[in-house]
């Protein structure tokens, strides 16, 4: 089975890990977190044990990422073991079973990710089996140890096998290097102590040979070893006694892998947003969502009606892609207790609504009618699932498209985990039917308009999800308003109407005085206050004014400030969504893009990337005198300090108590070295040498490492040993040189005019209403609204910076009908055009009146005269001229002989 493809937002966050490893490399673990992130570094309780987290939201395959995170470890925070040990270390038992199951099957695509990494003989075990490996399995091949978090999570070491002595480690601990053994003396509760021999059931003669000796125990053994360490699911594991235990266990490094991290005490590498997960196909979205004040049976009725829409859609889904797919409902039934409970739901599903009874099944902790079911297969007929809390933990099935809640959202527990289920997109692909690539939510509220607010609370709070990305997520519509629905009005088949604005409750002292601005509001009709004894409750609909969010803060106390102003920003992200253009739906203009022709004018047209103009160059890697300018080796005493361009490379864990192995003859040759060097460098994860023929390439590592033996005059067993820094920099060369021979033919061929190029439709790029994956990281939040910008949030704008200086003048622009911050370095949601480097992703990318596409590049002073950014222009200008006047391209600076933004737009469009 081929190896599972990361998404590209899977791709970047793995690759902010290896670029935060190189870098603590260098400069530990906080300053490299600090220059990466731009945020503080919690050093408690690991100190400068390195502990970061990648924030992925509910559906973004952590479980994938933490696979293929175990070689990249290895690779960039080697250890000085042989062979890498990981503790993996998951939330619950089920979850426990489930993924060592999935690492240990072959084809499984967990398991294959393991192995592109660290190799076939990684060997995937469970706590038990530990003991059972001999001294000899853990040097010979890579280990894998999937546990629960509560194994080692205990006041009482005692009362946790993990902690106990062991003879069958007795052969672990008796050929370990003395020096590493006695290290564990640092360690709490890890030696043997008299109070271990008096409370000894079995064996205490044994025992008190070793009072004051490091217990043989499974926890030490791995303490010995400095595990890396993966916590899955890591809010689960910020109490100080799952702090004690992971400092027990001596890890040399700490990956956490959640959805809501805790505040303050996490820190967080990279974070993931809902628009990255949709962007991938990864999740459905938007959410849309149908608020039903008339009672439980309405919302039930829409969402039976909801169902069937969505299967005939489904049907035609499958005659066009092959795709089989049975929209399934979640109901969320009240307690057995309340009025609405799972049998009374079921029943008027039978008698009401005339379900058959083989389309339903009850999942709750007393009714498992869903075990042993396949619901994605063709011969199962459920369609409909009613729960009350939560399913069983682990359950997924991406045919789940709708929720129906008659339990109020503002108070309904677990729908949290209902909601990730309805999520999760089929097949993680993008469907042929628009109507099958949004998730559905039916809930039940007595007030109108507060649903939107409650949704968003949820996905918040217990989904990992970005306020901002509420803006994209929830698409709050009318009910759909079919035949049997009393009183509804027909807002047509499948929630076509323009979205209703979202109302947000705000509950104030009623002994204040109303803000004048509420008053304003409340005269005009956009808000309505109540008084209900002490408190007044305003419900206000629609966008919340930043004057009005001031005021009404300041009428309340303490939390209570806090905890309105989070709401207001919530609401205010829902609003924006639905004013969007991407969301009323508009259709932004196809922009062409920039092609050649294979064989003269009448060929084929081909889209013009880097690769057209490279694919038949020659890297020679010799053709230049071997040199490695920025690699340097310099002996302290018995020691040798690595610098990779100036800065000092972390070599060990402990450079201090290193013994001096730089003084002691090695066996390794030139050969040995040589063929590690080149077999990396063409590693499938690193691709440094993707262009270059094996023999080629290990003459040129061949001809560097005699380079540094013979005319630097460094020792090659210090190569050797420091052989990491010096294939990151062979790969720097390797880089140069083939950027170096890409800008030459690049300059022929496209830019000198070598090329016949042309710009075309029919290879034009277009901005989907619904894709525009951000990171979390890069929305833009500041208190401009801008009014043009197709999508909610526009991206990686700096409010008062200069490039939202410049997108302030396009939004103004009488000119631009609607403009896009364009994505950088998303080849399929950004515009690109190529450069001999890669793409240029220009800054904005614009719709104009009369139809024409305008591309915006915003250059600071300091950039404009870089070579790179001289060659974006002549490609920018190369892409307007080949045309035929239906672009034109603005090259913008800050001024330009006097000229502003605005004017230097109104030149490039004139």
């Amino acid at each position: 089975m081929p190896i599972l493809q990361l998404k590209n937002y899977q791709q970047q966050a793995l690759e902010a890990l290896d670029k935060y490893l190189q870098a603590a490399r260098i400069s530990g673990a906080r300053s490299a977190f600090e220059a990466l992130t731009g945020f503080g570094y919690n050093t408690e309780p690991f100190g400068e044990t390195p502990c970061v987290c990648l924030r992925i939201p509910t559906g973004g395959g952590k479980t994938l990422m933490g696979a293929d995170a175990i070689g990249r470890m290895a690779r960039e925070w080697p250890t000085g073991l042989l062979k890498p040990l990981v503790l993996w270390l998951v939330p619950s038992d089920p979850i426990r079973s489930q993924t060592l199951s999935a690492l240990r099957t072959p084809g499984h695509p967990f398991r294959e990710s393991l192995v592109q990494g660290v190799g076939e003989a990684v060997s995937v075990c469970d706590l038990d089996e530990l003991a059972v490996l001999s001294p000899q399995d853990y040097a010979q091949r890579p280990v894998v140890v999937v546990a629960t978090i509560q194994s080692f999570r205990v006041e009482d070491t005692d009362q946790r096998n993990v902690y106990a002595f062991s003879e069958k480690f007795e052969a672990h601990f008796r050929g370990a290097e003395p020096a590493r053994v006695e290290r564990l003396r640092e360690l709490p509760d890890a030696v043997v102590t008299a109070e271990d021999v008096t409370s000894a059931k079995a064996g205490r003669e044994m025992l008190a040979r070793f009072v004051g000796q490091p217990r043989w125990s499974l926890a030490n053994w791995l303490a010995l070893h400095e595990p890396y360490v993966i916590v899955d699911e890591a809010h689960n594991a910020k109490t100080e006694r799952s702090f004690e235990a992971l400092k027990r266990l001596n890890p040399t490094l700490i990956l956490e892998l959640t959805a809501t991290p805790v505040p303050k005490r996490t820190n967080v590498l990279f974070h993931v947003s809902a628009q990255q997960l949709q962007g991938e196909d990864m999740i459905k979205m938007p959410i849309a969502l149908i608020e039903h004040t008339r009672g439980w049976q309405a919302a039930v009725f829409d969402a039976v009606q909801n169902q069937r829409l969505l299967e005939a859609e489904a049907q035609q889904e499958e005659a066009a892609t092959g795709d089989y797919i049975r929209p399934i409902v979640l109901l969320q039934a009240q307690n057995s207790t309340e009025p609405v409970n799972t049998e009374v739901l079921r029943q008027h599903l039978i008698e009401q609504l005339h379900i058959p009874e083989d389309q339903i099944k009850v999942a709750t902790g007393t009714q498992r009618e869903l075990e042993g079911l396949n619901l994605s297969a063709r011969d199962c007929t459920v369609r409909y699932i009613i729960t009350v809390q939560a399913l069983r933990e682990g359950w997924d099935c991406p045919f789940a498209y709708i929720l129906c809640s008659v339990q109020s959202i503002r108070s309904a527990t677990a729908i949290e985990q209902l909601l990730g289920r309805v999520l999760r997109m089929p097949y993680a692909r993008k469907r042929s039917r628009p109507a099958l690539n949004k998730a559905y939510a039916h809930v039940t509220e007595s007030d109108t308009g507060l649903a939107a607010n409650a949704l968003a609370d949820r996905l918040i709070d217990g989904m990992g999800f970005d306020p901002l990305d509420m803006s994209a997520m929830i698409a709050p519509q009318l009910p759909l308003g079919l035949q049997g629905d009393e009183g509804a009005q027909d807002h047509g088949p499948l929630f076509a109407s323009a979205p209703q604005l979202p109302s947000l409750q705000v509950d104030v002292p009623a002994n204040k005085p109303l803000p004048a601005h509420v008053q304003e509001a409340v005269a005009r009709g956009q808000a309505s206050v109540s008084t209900d004894g002490a408190r007044q409750r305003i419900q206000w609909r629609g966008e919340v004014p930043g004057a009005v969010t001031e005021a009404l803060v300041s009428m309340v106390r303490g939390k209570q400030k806090e905890q309105l102003g989070q709401s207001i920003e919530r609401h205010n992200a829902v609003v924006q969504g639905a004013l969007a253009p991407s969301n009323r739906g508009e259709v932004f203009a196809v922009v062409p893009r920039l092609g050649y022709r294979l064989a003269g004018a009448q060929g084929e047209l081909q889209l013009l990337e880097r690769e057209s103009v490279t694919e038949e160059l020659e890297l020679n890697l010799l053709a230049e005198p071997v040199a490695l300018p920025g690699f340097q080796m310099v002996e302290q005493g018995t020691l040798w300090e690595v610098y990779l361009d100036g800065a000092r490379l972390r070599v060990g864990k402990d450079d201090a108590q290193q013994l001096p192995l730089d003084t002691v003859a090695t066996t390794i040759t030139e050969d040995d070295l040589t063929r590690w060097l080149a077999a990396e460098l063409q590693h499938p994860t690193r691709n440094a040498a993707r262009d270059v023929l094996p023999a080629h390439l290990r003459a040129f590592v061949m001809a560097a490492v005699r380079h540094l033996v013979n005319e630097q005059h460094l020792p090659l067993a210090q190569l050797a040993r420091h052989q990491y820094p010096l294939m990151q920099k062979l790969a720097l060369r390797i880089a140069e040189l083939r950027d170096k021979a890409a800008k030459a033919s690049f300059t022929q061929l496209v830019l000198d005019g070598g090329w016949a190029v042309e710009t075309s439709p029919q290879i034009g790029f277009s901005f989907e209403s619904n894709r525009y994956p951000v990171p979390t990281n890069k929305l833009y939040r500041g208190k401009f609204k801008f009014s043009k910008h197709y999508y909610p949030v526009p991206a990686d704008l700096e409010d008062g910076g200069e490039e939202w200086r410049c997108a302030l003048a396009i939004d103004e622009h009488a000119q631009v009908k609607r403009w896009v911050r364009n994505l950088d370095s998303d080849p399929v949601a950004g515009f690109w055009l190529p450069t001999s480097s890669g793409r240029f992703y220009p800054d904005f990318v614009c719709e104009l009146t009369d139809g024409r596409i305008l591309v915006v590049e915003y250059k600071g002073a300091h950039l404009q005269g870089m070579p790179k950014e001289i060659e974006k222009a002549q490609v920018g200008r190369v892409w307007a001229a080949n045309s035929g006047g239906r672009a034109c391209f603005a090259w913008v600076l800050k001024t330009v002989e006097g000229r502003g933004v605005s004017q230097q737009l109104d030149d490039a469009i004139a």
